[in-house]
């Protein structure tokens, strides 16, 4: 073999160990930025974007809400115990729609429920760094975001609720929240979440069937 030869295999040897070496480093850095990649962050930083959401809690068909915002606006409808009411924010004001009357009442210059949910994300997100797990639910493994001393997504409480005892697990497939699991000691309530990013306008005006009280 001349020497021709042998430093061309030599650089085709080097060549094909520098593109390995590489190889091994972008699949190393993408499972390890995956590992600490914090998908509640990710879900909450989509939902600002536009600041426009629409995220359904699900505990039953008698107890679940909807909360969905598209800038300055935004409607929150709640199902508690079969009895449905929603809150309309727009233009600055709030005002309460209570379907088994058809009625509603309007309260000036009150928009505070406009970012709460997003509020209290933000604040879940910068309290702390979550342990992560997996855990298998109706058949389907998904990978968990857990943040100790939160209960504010319990629906439905019996008793008055220790932060000290109490953790909440935030369930995803992929990138999609799917259930939040509220944990008290040895007790804990679970609920199905579905979210989307397309909001009708139409959610926010109040329906023509309903008087003012």
């Amino acid at each position: 073999m001349n020497k021709k030869k042998i430093v061309i295999i030599s650089v085709c040897v080097l060549v094909a160990l520098m593109i390995i070496g590489v190889a091994i480093y972008f699949t190393t850095r993408n499972v390890t930025e995956s590992a600490n990649e914090n998908k509640l962050s990710k879900m909450y930083d989509k939902m600002m974007q536009d600041e426009t959401y629409s995220i359904t809690f699900t505990l039953n068909d008698e107890n679940k809400y909807t909360v969905s915002r598209k800038g300055n606006m935004a409607n929150i409808d709640m199902y508690s115990h079969g009895n449905h009411t929603t809150h309309l924010i727009k233009d600055g004001n709030t005002s309460l729609l209570i379907y088994s009357t058809k009625t509603y009442y309007t309260y000036q210059n009150n928009e505070i429920e406009l970012t709460e949910l997003s509020n209290e994300l933000n604040e879940i997100i910068q309290s702390q760094e979550p342990e992560k797990g997996k855990e298998e639910i109706d058949g389907k493994t998904y990978n968990y975001e857990e943040y100790k001393g939160i209960s504010y997504f319990l629906m439905n409480a019996d008793e008055e609720i220790s932060e000290d005892n109490t953790s909440t697990r935030f369930y995803f497939k992929g990138d999609e929240l799917k259930y939040i699991k509220t944990i008290m000691g040895e007790k804990s309530e679970q609920i199905q979440v579905d979210v989307s990013y397309n909001v009708d306008n139409s959610l926010f005006e109040i329906p023509a069937d309903f008087q003012e009280g």
